[in-house]
């Protein structure tokens, strides 16, 4: 895994609006530390559940794939998924089981969220502070387009630390002594 030089450094980052700057350099740091929490798994580690609990760690990566896709679709398009990206992600965002969310090599799911992302950036760039704070509503209340992004954030750090619990404690063969905080 590869640092950029600004990671430890939120703030506006070139080419984006001040707001939607420091929203992106939030979601970099954020997926950096995703990221570093399952390095080195196998697809047995990826795959496995909790004796006590549903997900396993696979299922939570192709999870936050998922909700992001859905997400930008809501604040960029306002919609939800149309239907290849129902089909490609319904299950993940369920945390069902499918071809997309078992048996399959960190790679995988690396170059999935990578793909998400670059996407997420895309749009964007094509967005401005003004667009960020634009209004919509969430559960029949008022926001707008920012607490959605900053609801993806929740998600995604929860799911990190799921990741985290799962690879350090509940999991066979857990190592209580691996360190998320390791950036190699």
């Amino acid at each position: 895994m590869s640092l950029t030089d600004d990671h430890f450094v939120i703030g506006e980052r070139d080419g984006f609006s001040p707001k939607v700057g420091v929203l992106v350099s939030t979601l970099t740091n954020a997926r950096q530390y995703l990221k570093a929490s399952v390095r080195g798994l196998s697809v047995q580690e990826l795959d496995a559940r909790p004796r006590l609990g549903k997900n396993s760690i696979g299922q939570l990566l192709a999870h936050v794939c998922a909700a992001e896709t859905l997400l930008r679709s809501f604040t960029f398009e306002g919609r939800g998924y149309d239907e290849a990206g129902r089909e490609r992600w319904q299950a993940a965002f369920d945390f069902a089981d499918s071809p997309h969310t078992r048996g399959r090599p960190l790679e995988a799911y690396l170059e999935d969220l990578d793909a998400v992302r670059a996407v997420t950036l895309a749009g964007l760039r094509e967005r401005d502070d003004a667009w960020l704070e634009g209004p919509m509503t969430f559960a029949k209340r008022p926001a707008n387009r920012h607490y959605y992004w900053v609801h993806l954030l929740q998600d995604e750090a929860r799911h990190t630390g799921q990741v985290i619990m799962l690879r350090k404690h509940l999991l066979e063969g857990a190592d209580a002594a691996f360190n998320p905080y390791d950036f190699r």
